[in-house]
């Protein structure tokens, strides 16, 4: 029995030093035998705020177990927390491994990430809290007109900076009306195709999809 305790006191204090998470140690067999396997070392775990929409996640590891989940939550308080999404582990014993993903459902506002690492339903680590400021998107729709070229851009907020672009990245003459939450925009000749609008909302660059047809401008 003394033997057994001097070698698990050996095992935590080499995984503390190494900054890693021992799995390797899973319990005695019956006969007292010491179980080896893998250790894990998170490298890293990042949180930013997409200015597209959505959170993006980065995590690397430095080494896994076989068949580790990784599991993203999400919380506003750092009391209650809520899973964002679970991630199957692509490493398989030593060796760096890099993921990334995106929380396309934050919340709004301050909010907290952390990686829960699990191994076999064990618990390996769970990371430090990571504060993201996310602030979402504002919403823009296009109401096509009667008139070929002509639409109405609406927003929920200031509408400024608009303008309209080719599939080919050239932008295209137009007159603009421009009101507190709304723009009429009068873009006659345009040959039908696909168009897009480029304007800031908020304070916050927004792009939206038109289709300009022979008879009119469908949007959404």
């Amino acid at each position: 029995m003394r033997i057994q305790l001097l070698t698990l006191a050996l095992v935590a204090t080499t995984a503390a030093s190494a900054q890693t998470v021992d799995v390797a140690w899973a319990g005695s067999t019956g006969s007292g035998a010491h179980v080896d396997g893998p250790a894990y070392e998170l490298v890293s775990f990042v949180a930013d705020p997409l200015a597209s929409g959505g959170v993006g996640l980065r995590w690397s590891t430095g080494a896994e177990p076989p068949n580790s989940l990784f599991t993203v939550q999400r919380s506003s308080d750092l009391l209650h927390w809520s899973t964002a999404f679970t991630y199957d582990g692509e490493g398989d014993g030593q060796g760096y491994t890099a993921y990334e993903a995106m929380d396309l459902a934050p919340m709004p506002g301050v909010s907290y990430y952390r990686l829960v690492a699990t191994a076999g339903g064990r618990e390996l680590e769970v990371s430090d809290d990571f504060v993201v400021d996310y602030r979402p998107v504002p919403a823009m729709r296009i109401r096509g007109d009667r008139d070929p070229g002509q639409f109405t851009v609406l927003a929920d907020g200031p509408i400024s900076e608009l303008k309209l672009m080719n599939n080919r990245g050239q932008f295209m003459a137009m007159d603009l009306n421009y009101t507190e939450s709304a723009v009429f925009v009068r873009a006659e000749g345009l040959a039908p195709g696909t168009y897009y609008v480029q304007a800031v909302v908020n304070g916050r660059p927004v792009m939206h999809t038109v289709l300009v047809t022979a008879t009119g401008v469908v949007g959404s």
